[in-house]
């Protein structure tokens, strides 16, 4: 009797999705495999490493120019043809976030501390290092300073996220498919050979490709919090303190993952928001404000007058590597990106059209970069041509986060600021990889549905192993393993993107039919 009554209570089903066993330790293997080399040998790798990135970079400098040209058109097309107006749901589904947190959610989540670090630290490479050939420090070099800048942070790679953001949001709530892998959203072109070992592949690619974009985050994010954190505290920047930050930011990601997208995420990114703007307004209003508005609008010119310029600059001739160094890593680095921000967008975009989608992605998270460099890009130019801070010779000889720490100093209420600073860095840092971790996680379940979520402990597993990485590249050091981490990772990242978009405009076309045909009105000849 007793087993008869047990047997008719119901049973309650979890809210977890379950893991995918072969996507999730394939990847898991595969990043053991590309970066505990690097914690086995360290800096022994820096040839090697050089070698290899310089290899892609310049082979291979022309695809990714046109690769992300092709990104723009294609997201323009998207946004405003005929296909603009479609909803990503159903007739009675509304967005679930507001616009605040959707926005902050997105930006948040796209750029990470690593856009304060290299609106601070680019600026300064270029003037010294400028592009088209100038003169280190002229006229030519300031106003590209800031506009390349842009040109890195804008609408190119933003739309570089845009074929596999609004695939990926078609396949969950137009096509109400239960799954959360990007290899189900290339369907339209792969069909049902994304059900086997092909599909699997794509998978553990794109994970690779994620835990590569987020290494170079971590080299370039840690070193600079770790030699501000030093410089406040008064002590040696060594590589303990570099452990040390890498895990106190673990921990906060580690917790917002693990709470989930409403309770952790969400709120962490309004916060973070709220943050970066009390930032920007105070360096703003102590700063040289007039100086920096008068470069910021002259900056802007220069990016719109040059954009097509910018986009296919290659330097054949010359070969000066300018390109190389900068707009193909890049690129690499927004295509490591592309698949996490894809699948993070479509899981908080249910509701908006896709052209509200695209236009946010694009213009407004541009404008909020470009604001960024506007702050911090100009103040750390004016301390190097008007108030002659050798910035230049502290970023050479000590590296981006001496760097920053110098600029830092430079501000009133330092006993504040840096404190604040610091609070903000790694709030904003841990925004960005408690959302790819959490993305990480998803792609590695089996099926996704409504009300489902990864189970916590793989969030807490791909947190932690997102941080042992970051510490296996900074044990390496140097700029070049930093690019590497992204621009490897990332090379099989393109032919999945354009799969994406094939994909996606096949079943726009299935769904809403064709473009619409030349019309054509046969009106009698007058007498």
């Amino acid at each position: 009797m007793l087993q008869e009554k047990l047997e008719k209570i119901p049973k309650s089903k979890s809210v977890d999705a379950r893991i995918n066993p072969v996507v999730f330790w394939g990847s898991a293997i595969l990043c053991v495999v590309l970066y505990a080399p690097m914690m086995i040998f360290g800096t022994e790798l820096q040839p090697f490493v050089a070698a290899a990135l310089k290899a892609i970079t310049y082979r291979m400098d022309w695809l990714w120019l046109l690769f992300a040209l092709g990104c723009v058109i294609f997201s323009l097309w998207l946004a405003f043809g005929r296909y603009g107006n479609v909803k990503l749901g159903g007739p009675d589904d509304k967005p679930q976030f507001s616009n605040f947190s959707w926005i902050s959610m997105m930006f948040t989540g796209g750029v990470g501390a690593g856009l304060v670090y290299w609106t601070m630290a680019e600026p300064i490479f270029y003037l010294k290092w400028p592009p088209y050939w100038g003169e280190a420090f002229s006229a030519q070099a300031a106003q590209f300073s800031l506009a390349y800048g842009i040109f890195h942070w804008g609408i190119s790679a933003w739309a570089i996220f845009v074929p596999g953001a609004i695939a990926f949001a078609y396949m969950i709530y137009v096509r109400k498919k239960p799954y959360f892998y990007p290899s189900y959203a290339c369907r339209g072109i792969l069909g049902d050979r994304v059900d086997g070992w092909l599909g699997r592949v794509i998978d553990i690619f794109v994970i690779i490709g994620l835990v590569g974009g987020l290494g170079t985050t971590l080299g370039t994010v840690v070193p600079m919090i770790s030699a501000v954190t030093a410089n406040m505290l008064g002590v040696e920047d060594s590589m303990m303190v570099k452990v040390g930050v890498t895990l106190v930011i673990a921990a906060v990601f580690g917790y917002s993952a693990y709470s989930g997208l409403n309770s952790g995420i969400k709120k962490l990114s309004e916060l973070n928001s709220w943050l970066c703007m009390g930032l920007l307004a105070f360096v703003m209003l102590v700063g040289p404000t007039l100086f920096m508005l008068s470069m910021y609008v002259d900056s802007i010119g220069v990016w719109a007058t040059n954009f097509l310029r910018m986009s296919l600059y290659t330097d054949p001739i010359t070969k000066s590597g300018f390109p190389q160094d900068w707009t193909v890593f890049y690129w690499a680095w927004w295509a490591a990106w592309a698949m996490y921000f894809g699948l993070f967008v479509a899981r908080i975009s249910r509701g908006r059209t896709i052209r509200n989608v695209i236009v946010n992605m694009m213009i407004v998270t541009t404008i909020g970069c470009s604001l960024f460099f506007l702050v911090f890009g100009g103040y750390a130019v004016d301390l190097q041509l008007n108030q002659g801070i050798a910035l230049d010779q502290t970023l050479a000889e000590f590296g981006g986060g001496a760097m920053i720490s110098q600029v830092l100093n430079t501000l009133p209420l330092t006993a504040i600021v840096i404190p604040y600073f610091l609070f903000v860095m790694l709030i904003f840092q841990a925004t960005t990889i408690d959302s790819n971790a959490y993305i990480i996680s998803m792609i590695a379940c089996k099926e996704v549905k409504n009300n489902q979520e990864s189970p916590r402990w793989t969030r807490l597993f791909w947190c932690s192993a997102l941080a042992v990485i970051g510490v296996a590249i900074m044990t390496v050091g140097g700029l070049p393993v930093v690019q590497l981490s992204s621009v490897a990772t990332s090379v099989p990242t393109i032919i999945i993107i354009v799969i994406l978009g094939m994909s996606l405009c096949k079943w726009l076309k299935e769904d809403f039919g064709k473009e619409k045909e030349v019309q054509v009105v046969d009106y009698p000849e007058e007498d």
